[in-house]
């Protein structure tokens, strides 16, 4: 038989309701008591009952993450940010993958059978956005949080980068390097259609030519001379097709403006490159903070939660 909180308390000399407020990290402990009593509980060996704990609070200390099989640089800091945030509140991250529609319908559906007190749905699919379940999460007011992307008309809680500011301290570094024509590659998602037109915006207001449009490239560089040229995008995907149809003289340049480049590898034809990096802490601690304010009854803000870049990194 394993040990209990009772042995903890017999050998440090605190009552048993001290024990365990300590081992569940309760602030009304004193840190110098709860760290006498997890040094015991570790030498004891001290496994506390989950089960048992989560009948007694009505929490399972776990949260769900709902994700894509997207498995990039991107999703991996997405989590690790989350997961830093949630171990420090002593919770542990759950990952639920999906593939297609009926799986992601499936992940919904399981979250209201108490394996896990919250979830959050990481960038989820605008094409999924009829699916029954969204609606019945909103209406039965369980914690859920969208983070990274949002779905449109949804009334679900959301955190997710500034596309404006991190536009414009993208177009900041751009311009100042000479940009005079611009290419826009960037995904049909919400948080990319942000970023599109937020750069359209300044490149008009610059007087600045551009397209979005691969096959519009040769045309653009016929009817202006391009010198720097400079290439917005929301990843390095597509990177590769861009540099097949850029000419070749002396005095042409290529400036990259590029969000999320966890691998910092570009290609090689780039002059200059911008990297706008994202606050994944404080994004995360936000989402998270969301989470648990709906854990305990409160009622989230309708507004959406936007987080201005991290940094502008010149690799």
């Amino acid at each position: 038989m394993g040990a209990t909180i009772y042995d903890i308390a017999r050998l440090t000399g605190y009552n048993p309701g001290t024990v365990s407020r300590a081992l569940n990290n309760d602030p009304r402990v004193k840190e110098k008591t709860r760290e006498k009593i997890r040094e015991v509980g570790n030498l004891l060996g001290y496994v506390p009952n989950l089960a048992a704990k989560s009948l007694i609070t009505g929490r399972t200390q776990i949260i769900a993450v709902v994700s894509g099989t997207w498995s990039g640089g991107p999703m991996t800091a997405l989590m690790l940010g989350l997961n830093k945030v949630l171990i420090q509140r002593g919770y542990l991250l759950m990952s639920l993958i999906y593939n297609n529609v009926d799986q992601f319908r499936m992940c919904l559906s399981r979250l209201k059978c108490g394996f896990c007190d919250g979830a959050i749905l990481l960038s989820p699919p605008q094409e999924f956005a009829s699916a029954p379940e969204f609606d019945q999460l909103e209406k039965s007011g369980y914690p859920v949080v969208c983070f990274d992307q949002w779905i449109p008309g949804k009334t679900l809680p959301m955190v997710s980068n500034d596309a404006e500011k991190s536009i414009a301290l993208l177009s900041e570094k751009l311009l100042e390097s000479g940009m005079d024509a611009a290419f826009l590659n960037f995904q049909p998602n919400t948080v990319a259609q942000w970023r599109r037109k937020s750069a359209e915006k300044v490149l008009r207001k610059n007087h600045i030519p551009y397209t979005c449009e691969l096959d519009k490239l040769p045309e653009l560089f016929r009817k202006h001379r391009v010198c720097n040229f400079g290439v917005y995008s929301d990843s390095t995907s597509g990177l590769d097709l861009i540099g097949e149809k850029l000419p070749r003289k002396r005095d042409f340049r290529c400036l990259g403006g590029i969000f999320d480049s966890w691998n910092k590898i570009v290609p090689s034809y780039f002059s200059q490159v911008f990297l706008c990096v994202q606050d994944i802490d404080g994004e995360s601690e936000t989402a998270v903070k969301i989470l648990f304010d709906m854990m305990n009854g409160v009622k989230p803000s309708p507004e959406p939660v936007f987080y201005p870049p991290k940094e502008i990194l010149i690799p």
